[in-house]
């Protein structure tokens, strides 16, 4: 799970970036990571994003984990990234 985990979060980051995606400065979390843990939630938690946030959090998957509504908020806002991201990841 790790490394499929690992993976996907290098495949979105390097395809936002080739999109010319950026970040707001103020944000803690890039939107990769953001998109990394929707997407762990969906394959391994039935879509609980709390699990998902949890266990990145228990195993220090990134620098900072977001609270849920704060990552609720985030995901929102990238809704329209992540079907294409979606289509690229099942691709690979």
């Amino acid at each position: 799970m790790l490394s499929r985990l690992i993976a996907a979060f290098c495949i979105i980051d390097d395809a936002l970036q080739a999109m010319g995606y950026k970040d707001d400065p103020q944000a803690k979390t890039p939107a990769s990571a953001i998109l990394t843990l929707a997407l762990l939630a969906a394959l391994e938690f039935g879509g609980k994003h709390n699990k998902a946030l949890a266990l990145a959090k228990d195993l220090g998957l990134f620098t900072h984990v977001p609270s849920p509504s704060r990552f609720n908020r985030r995901l929102h806002a990238l809704y329209p990234l992540l079907l294409p991201l979606l289509h690229l990841l099942a691709q690979v």
